[in-house]
């Protein structure tokens, strides 16, 4: 479909991909733009194998100078941006995620990584803002800003919010491993 554009959650275990220690989300195209595509799929492939090289942003920068549906253009700023984090570019991941914020703000995936990009700055209560505007976006997979709020609060101490954000990311996603370990950690942590 041309000019569609879907939110294509992509997750990743925490700790494989240490620049982007959360879950993050790519926004795939529908459209006919073989360099947008293109940098969709490397943003995919990014944060599931935590790999990539400059080059890859290439095909987004490319696709950002073709003409695209306005939504293209922003999933285009949010694949770029999630390049630009994996290569530890964090204010040109900033940047990519505001120009995909005023195109479509109401992409949750660009509040998930925003959040992740201030989780690994270690400003944590920006990151937990920045998950708390995706939840309340729209989304594939809400349980993504669930968990990574989830961490957040865990990291500040506030156990009780990391619990109630992890049984939310649990009632949302019940087989996830990941949830369920952390929220057995915050519930011994509790006790």
């Amino acid at each position: 479909m041309i000019g569609r554009v879907a939110v294509c959650s992509v997750l990743f275990a925490i700790g494989l991909f240490l620049p982007l220690r959360g879950s993050a989300q790519a926004v795939k195209i529908y459209g006919v733009d073989s360099d947008a595509r293109q940098c969709f799929d490397s943003a995919r492939r990014t944060v599931a194998f935590g790999e990539t090289t400059p080059y890859a942003r290439h095909s987004c920068t490319t696709a950002l100078s073709n003409k695209l549906q306005t939504r293209d253009r922003a999933a285009t700023h949010v694949n770029r941006a999630i390049l630009s984090m994996a290569l530890e570019e964090y204010e040109s991941a900033l940047g990519d995620f505001d120009a995909a914020m005023v195109l479509h703000p109401e992409y949750g995936a660009i509040y998930v990584n925003r959040g992740n990009v201030f989780f690994i700055q270690d400003r944590y209560d920006s990151a937990i803002a920045e998950y708390t505007k995706a939840v309340a976006a729209e989304m594939d997979e809400y349980q993504v800003a669930y968990l990574n709020r989830g961490m957040a609060h865990e990291i500040l101490g506030d156990l009780e919010a990391a619990e109630a954000d992890y049984r939310r990311a649990l009632e949302l996603a019940p087989e996830w491993g990941l949830v369920i370990s952390k929220l057995a950690r915050v519930l011994s942590k509790q006790d």
